[in-house]
């Protein structure tokens, strides 16, 4: 009985404290984007797509990828092109806002 009445007590203090809980997707930021052969605009698997060394994804056989959970402000996507391939720019600057998708098209040149 006088654990089910604490219990009640901090469950009415945490709702009482005027904290409104923020959804994850409100906090963060999404960067998605395709990963194309320049000289063809055909897809390229295997690239690996890096947010601020920390979060990466791997390009899939249509090129795409999607990183999510990207803090918001200052960021830099790189990316590492797979075997044959050199990256026409190796670093995109971004700034993404709470919420928001930055589509980050990347293009690469296949090596002589």
């Amino acid at each position: 009985m006088r654990r089910g009445l604490a219990l009640a007590v901090f469950a009415a203090m945490l709702t009482g404290c005027g904290l409104a809980p923020v959804a994850p997707s409100q906090n963060y930021a999404t960067v998605t984007g395709r990963v194309l052969d320049a000289a063809t605009n055909n897809p390229v698997a295997g690239a690996i797509i890096t947010v601020s060394t920390v979060l990466t994804a791997t390009s899939a056989t249509d090129g795409s990828y999607r990183i999510g959970n990207v803090p918001i402000g200052q960021n830099e996507v790189q990316v590492q092109p797979p075997a044959g391939y050199v990256a026409q720019q190796s670093q995109y600057p971004i700034a993404p806002q709470p919420g928001e998708t930055v589509t980050v098209n990347i293009l690469l040149n296949k090596t002589p």
